[in-house]
C-alpha cells in the first residue's frame, strides 16, 4: 500500500472515463458543457464565489499532471490479484479510513495524500463499506473500512453492521 498514490494517479490517468474537471461541470461530456476551468475556479474560490471546495479545485488542477505509468498499473493488477486471493469469496480486510482520527475542517488540505487510504480500493474495484466505530478520546469520529472481494458487497455490509453493533456505530461528535 506504500505506492497507493502512484497507483491511483496512474489508473486515473489511464482511464477513459470523463475527467474530474468534466465531472465538476455537472455534465458527462464536453459537448453538453465544457470542463470546469480550475484556475478560474480557484480565483472564484479566493473571492468566496465558487461552488466547489478547495480540495476539488486542487484535484482538478493536479489532474493533468498525472501520467499512466506502466509500472504502477502493473502494481495495481498485482495488488488486485493478491487481494482477491487473500479475501476469496468469504474474507474481509479491515483497513483504516485515514491514518489519524478525523481532522478539523480544512486541516486535510495539509495532508492531502492521506486520501490514498480510500482511493486505492476505488481503483482496485473491490467493495468497501465505511464503518463508524464511535469517538476517539478527543471526541473525534473513528472508523474503519471493511473491504471484501469482488462482487461480495453483501459481506462488507454485513461485517460493517456487526462492527457498528459491537462498537456503538455513529455517535455525534463533541461540540468542543
Amino acid at each position: 500500500m506504500k505506492y497507493s498514490v502512484q497507483i491511483w494517479t496512474s489508473m486515473m490517468a489511464a482511464s477513459d472515463s470523463p475527467s474530474f474537471k468534466q465531472e465538476m461541470s455537472g455534465a458527462m461530456s464536453a459537448e453538453e458543457q465544457p470542463p470546469v476551468n480550475c484556475a478560474a475556479e480557484l480565483l472564484r474560490w479566493a473571492l468566496g464565489s465558487s461552488h466547489h471546495t478547495l480540495p476539488a479545485i486542487g484535484l482538478g488542477l493536479l489532474e493533468g499532471l498525472g501520467r499512466a505509468d506502466a509500472k504502477a498499473i502493473a502494481m495495481c493488477d498485482s495488488l488486485k490479484r493478491e487481494l482477491c486471493e487473500l479475501l476469496n469469496d468469504d474474507g474481509v480486510l479491515l483497513y483504516p479510513s485515514h491514518p489519524l482520527p478525523a481532522v478539523y475542517h480544512n486541516q486535510s488540505l495539509f495532508v492531502m495524500h492521506n486520501f490514498a487510504y480510500t482511493a486505492i480500493f476505488n481503483v482496485l474495484g473491490v467493495p468497501v463499506t465505511q464503518c463508524p466505530l464511535g469517538l476517539s478520546t478527543e471526541g473525534l469520529p473513528l472508523g474503519v473500512q471493511v473491504v471484501a472481494g469482488p462482487h461480495n458487497d453483501h459481506i462488507s455490509l454485513a461485517v460493517a453492521q456487526e462492527l457498528e453493533k459491537a462498537f456503538g456505530g455513529w455517535v455525534k461528535p463533541n461540540a468542543n
